[in-house]
């Protein structure tokens, strides 16, 4: 069915403006309006029409407000199954983050325990090494006035020595002395024998 329509009435009276007489006008579109009778359409063929217009607006309507319902449940189904997704997500990575701030804070303890056990083991030894230093100076000093001692006999041992040498060495020169008058005398008793012996054979 077209929906080209031929008005009559505008026919005529464009043929009259145009010089036509009205007989002669309407003569002509009756003429005109049989020939393409079968294309003109009435205003029951465009009330038809509009109403299957309408109709088929109203379907594409409704079919677009469907799939509009369509896209808004899958959209929301979606939405639901990413909030899903989000959540579980988070919900590992919260026990993930949960587990290793635990394994953390349980190493930073043990980490800090052995920090103290090491600085107090440091600091025993450290005590133990200021008193055997102190130990060792005590000792230094003592053998520093062992040492003093030891020097002062050995420095009193050699004055006596000296002194006992000096002695020997005068006893030895007085020895000498009356060894040397001894022999002297026994030199002159010898020649006085001897003379005397010459004498006797003489």
């Amino acid at each position: 069915m077209s929906l080209l329509a031929f008005d009559t009435h505008r026919a005529v009276k464009a043929l009259c403006e145009a010089g036509a007489t009205e007989p002669l006008a309407e003569a002509v579109v009756e003429t005109v309006g049989d020939a393409i009778g079968g294309n003109v359409a009435t205003k029951t063929d465009i009330a038809d029409a509009k109403t299957d217009l309408e109709a088929s607006i109203v379907e594409v309507k409704t079919d677009l407000e469907v799939s509009i319902a369509e896209v808004k449940t899958d959209l929301a189904e979606s939405k639901a199954t990413l909030k899903a997704d989000i959540d579980r997500v988070e919900t590992t990575l919260k026990a993930d983050i949960d587990r290793v701030e635990t394994t953390l804070r349980a190493e930073i303890a043990e980490v800090r325990t052995d920090l103290k056990t090491d600085i107090a083991e440091v600091r025993t030894e450290v005590a133990e090494v200021r008193t055997e230093i102190a130990e060792v100076r005590t000792e230094v000093a003592g053998v520093r006035t062992e040492v003093a001692n030891v020097r002062a006999e050995l420095k009193a041992d050699i004055g006596r020595v000296e002194a006992e040498i000096g002695r020997v060495e005068a006893g030895i020169g007085g020895l000498e002395a009356r060894l040397y008058r001894q022999l002297w005398l026994m030199a002159a008793g010898i020649v006085g024998l001897t003379v005397a012996l010459v004498k006797l054979l003489g």
